[in-house]
């Protein structure tokens, strides 16, 4: 899939880093942020998006919903493992795509398979529960050379989200032999992005606006009144390296779900041990403005043709 030149334009030339993004979008509203962020990134390049756990058609729609209010053209988009390696019952809370209107009209290809999308990248971020990254690191012939999750807890005994609803593919990815690169809550609770963040979303353009829209919501569904971004944060490691302080070493998941690492600089795994936190959350929010802000540019375009990159050049 080639490289759209407004994205090598503004990236002076540099091939944007290429992967694909396997996510649980429509829960926690951070999915829709990363998304969103990528759209701003012209350091990166989704080659396709895999969608996980639960419902995971709706979560492709709601995929699909967002390249078109970015006025984008979608990658491919695969629906792919809806239950647990585990067994464990998926949550489902019940308001995923509850504020997108037309959500039906938003089409995927059913008959591609998550896997094959997955196993033909070189990198592969997952931001949700582990079950299709742990997959396709089974599948003979797969090209997976990175896997850069958002999940664990490396200074605490928590059991954090995307582990716990899968802690057998937790257990089997970190066993596979791929180096993995892990985010883990003890550094993304850092960063907040409150009201006055919301504010300046919702006022640019129709993505900007989706957005908002579903933060509103589960703000309401959390109780609270900002959002931690943590999945931004797993995916601002390919675009803004140097914002991050990383530790190579090996990541062991126990049967209850806990992350242990343990440092080793010829370790397959590597874990984030800090990173600039203002700056952080400044490149989160000015990349999704620069998505926003080019949504109202191209909202009039016929999604089936047209940019798939991203539209400004941000922090």
């Amino acid at each position: 899939m080639s490289q759209s030149p407004l994205t090598a334009d503004r990236n002076l030339g540099r091939p944007s880093r290429e992967f694909v993004l396997d996510t649980d979008i429509g829960t926690d509203v951070d999915d829709l942020l990363a998304l969103s962020m990528i759209f701003g990134s012209p350091e990166l390049d989704v080659v396709g998006v895999a969608t996980v756990y639960g419902d995971v058609g709706l979560r492709a729609r709601i995929v699909a919903a967002t390249y078109h209010a970015a006025g984008l053209t979608p990658p491919p988009i695969a629906a792919g493992n809806a239950e647990t390696q585990s067994g464990r019952p998926v949550w489902w809370p019940g308001h995923e795509g509850s504020t997108i209107a037309d959500l039906d009209g938003h089409v995927f290809d059913s008959a591609l398979s998550a896997i094959d999308l997955l196993g033909a990248s070189a990198t592969v971020v997952a931001i949700g529960p582990l079950t299709n990254a742990a997959a396709v690191t089974r599948q003979p012939g797969h090209r997976v050379s990175q896997v850069v999750i958002m999940g664990g807890d490396f200074r605490r005994e928590i059991v954090e989200h995307n582990i716990k609803c899968d802690i057998d593919a937790a257990r089997s990815l970190f066993a596979s032999g791929v180096p993995v690169l892990a985010v883990g809550l003890e550094q993304t609770e850092r960063v907040r992005l409150g009201s006055d963040v919301l504010a300046r979303i919702g006022a640019a353009g129709p993505l900007g606006a989706m957005v908002a829209a579903e933060m509103t919501r589960f703000w309401a569904f959390a109780e609270q009144d900002y959002n931690v971004p943590h999945d931004p944060i797993a995916v601002l490691t390919l675009a803004r390296p140097d914002l991050f302080e990383i530790a190579a070493g090996t990541v062991t998941v126990t049967p209850e779900g806990r992350t242990l690492f343990e440092p080793d600089p010829d370790g397959l795994h590597s874990i984030v041990t800090d990173m600039d936190v203002d700056a952080v959350g400044t490149a989160i929010v000015d990349r999704i403005l620069a998505a926003a802000d080019a949504s109202t540019e191209t909202a009039s375009i016929d999604t089936t043709v047209g940019p798939r990159a991203s539209a400004s050049t941000p922090t």
